[in-house]
């Protein structure tokens, strides 16, 4: 019974976004093992998907996407 709960609780979150950026990731790498897009085509389309957040109720500097880009997003899209 435990354990059917936590596997509803996984298929939830998965149901939540998580699978989203797994797809996301997957097709970024496979993209560019297939030479399709280029590391910098993908690092160009992540900085201007950052550029359209709103995290703190105003546009990012240009400077503070960068940062995301290169510390947070492309590790988890490119590997380490």
């Amino acid at each position: 019974m435990i354990r059917e709960s936590m596997v509803a609780e996984k298929v939830d979150s998965l149901a939540h976004g998580e699978v989203d950026v797994l797809i996301l990731q997957t097709l970024v790498r496979k993209l560019i093992e297939k030479s399709v897009l280029s590391p910098d085509d993908a690092k160009a389309l992540l900085f201007e998907a950052v550029t359209q957040l709103d995290l703190v109720g105003r546009d990012l500097t240009p400077q503070t996407a960068q940062i995301i880009v290169q510390v947070d997003l492309l590790p988890a899209f490119l590997g380490s």
